[in-house]
């Protein structure tokens, strides 16, 4: 389940890296990356996503039928939420 979660999230910065190639003109794809990653909001998101989320998910999926569907949706939701921080962080850079 983890690794699933780890690789959305890599496609997911694969994603906004690309979409940061035509609008930046001296920060390296690499530096946008990383400074993206020791960015306090994106830390602090990711700590709630491993810590408070994986411990509903975990009971969902103990708990199983509608429950683990809605928690699943619910899982996804915070991605995007996550993709939608990364976003504006980089318009944030870029500016």
């Amino acid at each position: 389940m983890e690794m699933g979660l780890v690789e959305r999230l890599e496609a997911a910065v694969r994603r906004l890296e690309a979409l940061a190639v035509g609008s930046q003109s001296v920060v390296s794809d690499r530096d946008l990356a990383n400074d993206l990653s020791l960015d306090p909001a994106i830390k602090a998101f990711d700590e709630f996503l491993d810590s408070s989320l994986r411990r509903v998910v975990v009971a969902a999926e103990k708990i199983g039928g509608q429950t683990l569907e809605v928690t699943k949706v619910l899982e996804q939701a915070f991605l995007v939420e996550k993709e939608l921080l990364i976003q504006a962080k980089q318009t944030q850079l870029c500016s």
